[in-house]
């Protein structure tokens, strides 16, 4: 079978195609004929290196698939052949079989592509995640989502707004912010000519933000930080801030590093403020909790309530390619690659 293999950590050419031996289930797995795949930043960070719990090379990336079952492992009676699911890998999932844990499978629906299975788990698992589990969002509240236009953001815009939040969110372009209006935000901040901050306390006439989805970090942290309104709650997933075009901006990242502050727990708890922050790739034993969080996802899919947005469809041959157009901050929805 064909797979992508960071053959070292480094810039997108340093992930090769290369034959590799189909493999088995084990006891309690399927081997999954792989129809699509969801790429997501966590990848990039994979591929350079940076991200936590990741082997040495060489190894194969990827978090997220849908296909059709080839063969089932020992003890499994849940699924059988040519059933279609959607599923997480943590690793492996940047190739043409894989094999996953049958806890991590879903069924997709009837109506559903493979192409949007493969967008929606990640992305719509992240902003369920912090939306609701953590932030605990409610009726008329203030959010602010950063990146906005991406999968993970308008994942979130759908669900807040399903919800009945006010939406604030940000992104670099006129295209990605026009996409993320499409979807239901409110009020809609280029990074690039406007600061957020201000836009934010003059439209709130300085009553600031309640809840914060950050998956950038660094300056923009001090800033939300500042905004958050007495019971507000800050939930930092990610730290794009410190990539460059091809690998980690060094200098880039101590800069963003550096302009974190200092979080003084006699202040958070006299301003009635809450900070989480999580990584799903180190929730992936929580099987039952996913479960019943992927089951909501999915339920809202049938009510069309939410809809992952596709933004980009590249050949599997292409999905070095894939890679770059994603780190090149120019993708807009999810980035899926077809097999």
């Amino acid at each position: 079978m064909k797979a992508a293999v960071v053959t070292r950590f480094g810039p997108p050419e340093v992930l090769k195609i290369q034959e590799l031996p189909i493999p088995e289930p084990e006891e309690g797995h399927l081997l999954v004929k792989v129809k699509a795949i969801g790429l997501n930043f966590a990848d990039v960070f994979a591929r350079m290196g940076v991200y936590p719990g990741i082997p040495n090379p060489p190894f194969v990336p990827g978090l997220e698939i849908s296909g059709i079952i080839h063969k089932v492992g020992a003890r499994v009676s849940r699924f059988k052949r040519g059933d279609r699911v959607l599923a997480f890998t943590r690793l492996g999932a940047y190739a043409e079989y894989v094999s996953v844990d049958v806890g991590h499978a879903v069924a997709m629906p009837k109506k559903m592509s493979f192409e949007e299975a493969a967008a929606i788990g990640v992305a719509y698992l992240t902003a369920y995640h912090g939306l609701i589990r953590l932030a605990n969002i409610q009726k008329g509240e203030k959010l602010l989502i950063h990146a906005a236009g991406g999968g993970v953001g308008i994942a979130t815009i759908q669900i807040a707004k399903h919800l009945g939040a006010e939406v604030f969110g940000t992104a670099g372009s006129e295209t990605k912010l026009e996409v993320a209006r499409a979807q239901g935000l409110d009020h809609a901040i280029n990074y690039r000519t406007q600061s957020f901050d201000r836009v934010i306390r003059d439209a709130t006439n300085g009553y600031g933000i309640d809840v914060i989805m950050d998956s950038v970090g660094g300056a923009l942290f001090r800033k939300g930080w500042k905004l958050l309104a007495p019971m507000g709650r800050y939930v930092l997933f990610g730290f794009a801030a410190v990539t460059g075009k091809k690998t980690v901006n060094r200098v880039k990242a101590l800069k963003e590093i550096a302009a974190y502050p200092v979080i003084f727990p006699p202040f958070v708890v006299s301003r009635n403020l809450g900070f989480f922050g999580f990584n799903l790739f180190f929730l992936m034993h929580k099987v039952e909790y996913l479960k019943q969080a992927v089951a909501q996802v999915l339920k809202w899919y049938g009510q069309k309530v939410i809809k992952p947005v596709i933004g980009a469809k590249f050949p599997f041959d292409e999905i070095t390619k894939a890679q770059e157009f994603l780190q090149s901050r120019k993708s807009y929805g999810k980035v899926v690659v077809t097999v």
